[in-house]
């Protein structure tokens, strides 16, 4: 497989030139997550594509999928509104994250080459990096990086299929609610996990997600007392 990685370690698939309908949903979905376009923002089709220099119809398809996993409400003749973030919702996503993040592992240990895990060795140094400097752009697309990197290794293309709509609603909650003081300990388990998978340790790893799962459980609960923090 030839692939490369862009400047914030995103995996790169190098015989595939992105389509334009990826290029504007990747756009537009970190416009969400970063906040640019806040919960309750209407926005048109025309607007995005004029932002993006990009046309109707790649913008149209970006949408479509950005409404599947709820990000979006698509509204004939008024516009597209930018849906609020739900913690309720968010609990309830990680009790189905939990279980396919542990089957992700076991995936890992079973499949992964070497290139694979020097990948995601590699993704782990970055991201504990972002997490000591409290980067939180380059916190989130390193943590990003790492997910995919994970996934992929995994080699089951339909885990990848479901785990990428989780992983994108799970990223447009932390980037809102995950505070700073927070990045050191979950970057810390993350690197954690990946050491269970490299010394191929089944027990360590899945204990560790255990540990990651019940942290983001806690966090989103107190999420519950406070306003937004971006």
């Amino acid at each position: 497989m030839s692939a490369g990685a862009d400047a914030f370690g995103m995996q790169v698939d190098a015989r595939r030139p992105r389509s334009l309908s990826e290029t504007a949903y990747d756009a537009i979905e970190q416009m969400i997550i970063s906040r640019r376009l806040a919960p309750g923002a209407m926005v048109s089709e025309g607007e995005l594509g004029a932002e993006l220099a990009l046309g109707r119809t790649p913008v149209r398809e970006a949408l479509a999928r950005l409404k599947a996993i709820g990000f979006v409400e698509v509204h004939p003749r008024r516009g597209v509104l930018v849906t609020q973030v739900d913690i309720i919702k968010h609990l309830e996503l990680l009790e189905v994250r939990r279980p396919l993040d542990e089957l992700v592992a076991r995936c890992v240990i079973a499949r992964a080459s070497d290139d694979d895990m020097a990948t995601l060795q590699a993704r782990t140094e970055g991201l504990l990096a972002a997490a000591a400097a409290r980067d939180r752009e380059v916190y989130f697309r390193l943590k990003r990086a790492l997910h995919e990197a994970m996934v992929a290794a995994a080699y089951n293309t339909t885990l990848t299929g479901t785990m990428g709509p989780l992983h994108a609603q799970s990223r447009r909650f932390w980037y809102a609610h995950e505070p700073t003081a927070s990045f050191l300990d979950c970057a810390g388990i993350h690197a954690a996990i990946v050491g269970g998978i490299a010394a191929h340790n089944c027990e360590r790893a899945l204990a560790e997600i255990g540990r990651l799962f019940d942290l983001l459980d806690r966090m989103t609960r107190r999420a519950l007392d406070r306003q937004p923090l971006v």
